[in-house]
């Protein structure tokens, strides 16, 4: 052995040697090897087993000189000042370690991690979401798949990027009419901190920070279906696009903030194309503020506004307005309550070509809203109910009139079960109305949805 006489060491003192080694470590907070306490051995020089061969029991104690160190505790805190031998490649493992087990130097519980030339250490979070959704009718003709499949599947990665940045990457793989796409929802750097205080910057492909369901993904929604007037004025999921988007908290005594951003605005909404290039872009702005009532009420409420050129025409500009509502409740033992609307109102105009001009009227106008509330009685049970109403104001019929009764109203109620925040069950019975002849129509829905991996905060 390194730097004992083979005629002077017994078992019983190289034993007393180690463990002396052993709890010093441990009592100053060192690993030996600067490895985590449940990782496996790495694939350094090992310390000196407790248990030496039959034939080590002929050799004699070692008599080391007064002031004088014992050359076994140097090597161990040698070892301790060098760290770990440098990562090995794939084909150079070591394979005496376990079946099963981590390799030296991962934290347990963290998917990656990884160290930067400075030491910094960062570590990657992975999501996965899978959505399913069964629906089922009784009309003629048919206004669901009647079927239960795969309605969406998300995977999700986030990290530190540096110092200065994060990352995220969200992929998902939709069902859209029975064909299976895809495709990237968002990948962006986040800056929490940018250029001033209080400011926060994303750049890259994400959902717009518009109304309050907009920026949350499908999974994480109270409910199965889109409501009416975002499928109609937004998508069916969400509107996205790449661009810039800055976040201002504002420097009150209250919560406030405001975000801003432009996108590319070749095309709106959901589209797997990449549309035509317009003279100008597509921009944002959601203002929106929190104020706590008590210990167990809260409330927030914003003001939403987008403005982008529907086609290739410069003179053509949509604008669109919306308000959005929160109120929220909660107890001990799991009990809570949750009160949410948004209203959205879309004008499309014609630009006059002489600055004083008055506004033209606007070619098309819509608008509509919704109103949900979830009572969680349970820490696992809750029970909602949603109002739809949406419309057009300025739609004419076959002789040029305006109808002013026209569009859809629904109804939906549901029961959702959730053994944990990682999983629910949902069950949904859904009316829907046509206002111009008066015919209702009924869906009903089963959900079941898990996540998998890192789950990041919800939006309050």
């Amino acid at each position: 052995m390194m730097g004992l006489s083979k005629s002077n060491a017994s078992p019983g003192n190289r034993r007393r040697v180690f463990l002396f080694a052993l709890v010093f470590a441990m009592l100053t907070g060192i690993g030996l090897g600067a490895q985590d306490p449940g990782a496996p051995e790495s694939n350094q020089e090992s310390a000196p087993p407790v248990n030496e061969p039959a034939e080590s029991v002929e050799r004699e104690e070692e008599v080391i000189p007064a002031g004088e160190s014992d050359p076994e505790i140097d090597r161990l805190f040698a070892e301790e000042l060098e760290g770990p031998e440098p990562e090995r490649r794939g084909d150079e493992s070591d394979s005496s370690q376990e079946e099963g087990q981590l390799p030296a130097g991962v934290i347990p519980g963290n998917v990656l991690n990884f160290v930067d030339r400075n030491q910094r250490t960062y570590t990657l979070d992975i999501l996965a979401a899978v959505d399913m959704v069964g629906e089922w009718d009784n009309e003629e003709p048919d206004t669901t798949r009647n079927e239960f499949g795969l309605r969406e599947v998300e995977l999700g990665f986030f990290a530190d990027i540096d110092q200065f940045a994060q990352g995220v990457v969200m992929i998902a793989g939709h069902n859209e009419g029975g064909e299976f796409f895809f495709e990237i929802h968002e990948a962006y750097f986040n800056f929490p901190r940018f250029l001033i205080p209080n400011l926060s910057a994303r750049a890259g492909q994400m959902f717009f920070d518009v109304g309050r369901l907009n920026s949350v993904h499908r999974h994480d929604w109270k409910f199965t279906q889109a409501p009416v007037v975002h499928e109609e004025l937004l998508d069916e999921e969400a509107a996205e696009d790449e661009g810039l988007e800055l976040s201002y908290l504002m420097p009150w005594p209250f919560w406030q903030e405001l975000t801003v951003g432009v996108f590319n605005g070749k095309t709106f909404g959901h589209t797997h194309v990449e549309g035509p290039k317009k003279n100008n872009p597509l921009y944002t702005a959601h203002l929106s503020q929190f104020i706590p009532i008590s210990q167990n009420w809260g409330t927030e409420f914003g003001f939403s506004y987008l403005r982008w050129h529907p086609t290739e025409e410069p003179n053509r500009v949509t604008h669109q307005y919306g308000f959005d509502y929160l109120l929220k409740w909660a107890a001990g033992r799991g009990s809570q309550f949750e009160l949410s609307s948004e209203i959205w109102y879309r004008e499309t105009r014609e630009k006059n070509k002489r600055r004083f001009d008055p506004p033209a009227a606007p070619i098309e106008t819509r608008v509509g809203g919704y109103i949900f509330g979830e009572y969680r009685f349970h820490s696992q049970w809750g029970v909602g109910y949603r109002y739809d109403y949406f419309t057009n104001p300025n739609f004419r019929d076959e002789d040029g009139k305006t109808q002013k009764k026209n569009g859809i109203e629904q109804n939906s109620v549901m029961v959702t079960y959730y053994p944990s925040e990682f999983s629910y069950f949902r069950v949904t019975g859904e009316r829907d109305t046509i206002l111009e002849t008066g015919e209702n129509s009924y869906q009903f829905y089963l959900q079941a949805d898990f996540i998998l991996g890192k789950h990041p905060p919800h939006r309050y």
